[in-house]
């Protein structure tokens, strides 16, 4: 190889003088200034450049709801019911009750009062008002444990004082069993709602027709109960009642609020 070639500096370009150079600049960049349009509007210099997504400011902010966008509550305050309202003070107050809890309030308790004196009528009847066939048969199904009852027959057993007891107690507390759940229903506790739906059900066992007139009052006090459960179903009711729950939670975020 020619050593003359080998010691020449490799060539990487060509070389321009200074007017070249800035006559190149000129042809090469003003293009490429131009196509930037393709990216989008170029303000004016000075000002911060605009995008389908708005200004470009120095700090981020929120993206703003759209129109007509509702707040969700129920996340915003603790012990707040899922789904409730924002919680205030006012909602300290007790909500208006609707009359129907009211009718249904009597309703209960008059079923109460029909029960009490269906039972005490029957107290008072001879053998509580059950027939000879009746007794027999019990005698003959008692039978075997004779010798564990202290009463030599079954008549005898109806008509003891033990018994006349049990049964007036037994009468007493329903009838106040009664009256506890139709206030509870009337000031808007949902457990007695559902535990007088459940005694409802249940005193459709307790027809009696040992005479005409019990028959009527247990009739009646069967009627009267399902009358006051259905009353506390109704639509007004249960909003009655969501209005209590917010009213109880509303107390656990502004327990020094006034309640009156």
């Amino acid at each position: 190889m020619d050593d003359k070639k080998r010691n020449d500096p490799p060539n990487y370009g060509v070389r321009l003088t200074g007017d070249e150079l800035a006559e190149h600049q000129q042809k090469y960049q003003q293009p490429r200034e131009a196509s930037g349009a393709e990216y989008g509007p170029q303000g004016p210099q000075g000002q911060q450049p605009h995008s389908e997504y708005g200004p470009q400011q120095g700090a981020y902010q929120a993206p703003q709801p759209p129109a007509g966008y509702q707040h969700q509550p129920g996340f915003q305050q603790p012990g707040q019911p899922l789904g409730g309202p924002q919680l205030t003070p006012e909602m300290t107050r007790p909500p208006k009750r609707p009359k129907i809890l009211d009718i249904s309030f009597w309703a209960i308790v008059a079923a109460g009062i029909s029960y009490l004196v269906s039972q005490l009528i029957v107290v008072a009847l001879p053998n509580r008002g059950m027939s000879d066939q009746d007794i027999e048969m019990l005698d003959s199904m008692m039978g075997s444990m004779g010798d564990q009852v202290p009463f030599d027959s079954m008549e005898t057993y109806l008509n003891s004082s033990m018994m006349t007891a049990a049964m007036i107690g037994q009468a007493v507390i329903l009838a106040v069993a009664y009256l506890l759940v139709g206030l509870g229903i009337r000031n808007g506790w949902r457990s007695m709602r559902i535990l007088g739906t459940i005694f409802a059900v249940l005193s459709l066992f307790n027809l009696s027709f040992v005479t005409p007139l019990v028959g009527v009052l247990t009739a009646l006090a069967v009627v009267l109960g399902i009358v006051g459960i259905v009353y506390a179903w109704l639509p007004a009711s249960t909003e009655y009642y969501r209005q209590k729950a917010w009213q109880k939670a509303a107390k656990k975020v502004y327990p020094d609020a006034p309640s009156r």
